[in-house]
């Protein structure tokens, strides 16, 4: 698992490729402890994501509820057809904004 990490002001942009595993998605959630406070954007480009685990689902979760309660938004783009088979099927699609 690849994770490019960059913060930008009130945006977090985080670029993932590999699988996003149990093991992964624990990573991320370290990484999210530190976040600063005037973060309230975050923007997940998923090019090269192969595979999304429960846990990588809870990241994405955690991000959407985490940007509403500070009233900015989520996004993740560049969803390959496997990890949006992923989405589909979990329903995440629809609770999540995908470009």
């Amino acid at each position: 698992m690849e994770i490019n990490w960059d913060l930008n002001g009130k945006d977090l942009n985080i670029g993932l490729s590999g699988k996003l595993d149990t093991l992964s998605a624990m990573g991320l959630d370290d990484r999210f402890a530190e976040l600063p406070a005037e973060v309230i954007n975050i923007f997940f480009d998923l090019n090269g994501l192969e595979y999304i685990a429960s846990a990588g689902l809870r990241v994405l979760y955690w991000a959407q509820e985490y940007t509403e309660d500070k009233g900015g938004r989520m996004v993740v783009r560049n969803v390959s057809a496997e990890v949006l088979e992923i989405l589909e099927t979990t329903g995440f699609r629809d609770y999540i904004n995908i470009e």
